[in-house]
């Protein structure tokens, strides 16, 4: 009876520890579902963030007396610096990014403490130091900015990635814990064969009383069931990605910018690569990759009024994508954008058995905004020769 007993209490246990390990399973998939969702809602501010940066750099880049006055210039420049700054409050989020979203904050306050500046100096007369402050400080500190918002994200999306990694090592021990158990458990429940010694022929063998029988109810216990395993989610490393940014905004010419073509194609996972400029109702090829030496003459210009890919990135001005088949291969086009302004796509032929999914699209998404502040068509150029226009940014 004591034994039974015991018995019955291990097969309780076991199914306790069951439990025990389907209800952590289940907490760790609401918080990787709550990891995920916070890396989205951070993807959307960082990517407005970007886009406010590039308006405040256009800003300054564009200053034109004879469309506004200069007071009317720094009051549309205070504004953006507003929005940037408020932009910037709802991204800070995570303890193992606050070393860079601090930079981030100390460049902005920089630029909007010479910006103030600037203005003081105008109203006071002295025109010369003004433009100073606004050349010296404020333009080179729009270039600071954008380098600052690409380590902050790649900041944030390594720290989501740790988050993930460590509750897939919990979740593996507890797993592994519980399967453990469970092995010992069954094994402690298994019937035994005792092995009993032939006994002298004039001796006779008592059959083992009933009370000591082995138990019915062992033939019930229930078979171990296998842990499911649950894949890991590799750790993205955006170092490479960050650098060809930083890269880019570095860049003073086009033919810098071409060196770095090859690279992004390396980063996305892409066979080729063209960046497109608008030119009236078309797009000119102005930078490209894979395509060989006569690359421009055999791509010709794009008219916008055609059905494809890179046109259907033009007029949504949304990441667009198409898989590949048998004979072609996926692709990804992004629009380009200087503030409001349309100013080409980014188009990418994925490399053979690349899909045109969740990472590829983001480093698409990337990269097209940096190579849209680094790169302005030139509207006098000839459409089958474009000129590049390195912003210096």
């Amino acid at each position: 009876m004591h034994r039974r007993t015991l018995r019955h209490g291990l097969v309780v246990l076991l199914f306790l520890s069951a439990a025990g390990a389907a209800a952590f399973a289940w907490s760790v998939d609401q918080r990787l579902g709550a990891i995920t969702t916070a890396e989205h809602s951070a993807s959307s501010r960082f990517d407005a963030l970007v886009q406010s940066v590039a308006r405040f750099d256009a800003a300054q880049q564009l200053f034109d007396p004879a469309r506004e006055s200069e007071t009317e210039w720094f009051a549309r420049v205070r504004r953006l610096l507003t929005q940037i700054q408020s932009q910037a409050k709802g991204l800070h989020s995570s303890p193992a990014s606050a070393s860079a979203g601090r930079t981030f904050d100390d460049i902005t306050a920089r630029v909007t403490s010479a910006v103030a500046r600037a203005e003081e100096n105008l109203r006071d007369g002295h025109d010369l130091m003004a433009a100073d402050l606004v050349q010296d400080e404020a333009r080179p500190g729009a270039e600071a900015m954008r380098a600052a918002v690409i380590e902050w994200r790649a900041a944030e999306a390594n720290a989501a990635e740790t988050g993930r990694a460590a509750l897939f090592q919990q979740l593996w021990a507890v797993l592994g814990g519980t399967l453990a158990f469970w092995v010992f458990g069954v094994l402690l429940l298994a019937p035994r064969q005792t092995v009993t010694a032939a006994a002298p022929a004039s001796l006779s063998i008592l059959a083992e009383p009933a009370a000591d029988t082995p138990m019915a109810a062992d033939a019930d216990v229930p078979p171990v069931q296998p842990s499911v395993p649950i894949e890991q989610v590799a750790v993205l490393d955006l170092v490479p990605a960050a650098e060809l940014c930083g890269e880019i905004a570095r860049a003073d010419s086009g033919e810098a910018l071409a060196a770095l073509v090859e690279r992004a194609a390396g980063v996305i996972g892409a066979s080729g690569v063209v960046v497109w400029l608008a030119s009236g109702d078309e797009l000119v090829p102005a930078l490209m990759h894979g395509y060989g030496p006569h690359a421009r003459g055999l791509l010709g210009t794009l008219p916008l009024s055609e059905e494809n890919v890179t046109t259907r990135a033009w007029h949504s001005g949304d990441v667009q994508g198409v898989d590949g088949d048998a004979r072609s291969h996926a692709a990804l086009a992004a629009p380009m954008f200087q503030g409001p302004r349309r100013t080409g796509v980014l188009s990418v032929e994925l490399a053979d058995g690349v899909k045109p999914d969740a990472l590829p699209r983001a480093l698409t998404r990337i990269l097209a905004a940096q190579f849209a502040t680094a790169v302005s068509p030139q509207p006098e150029a000839a459409a089958t020769t474009p000129t590049l226009e390195a912003t210096g940014s």
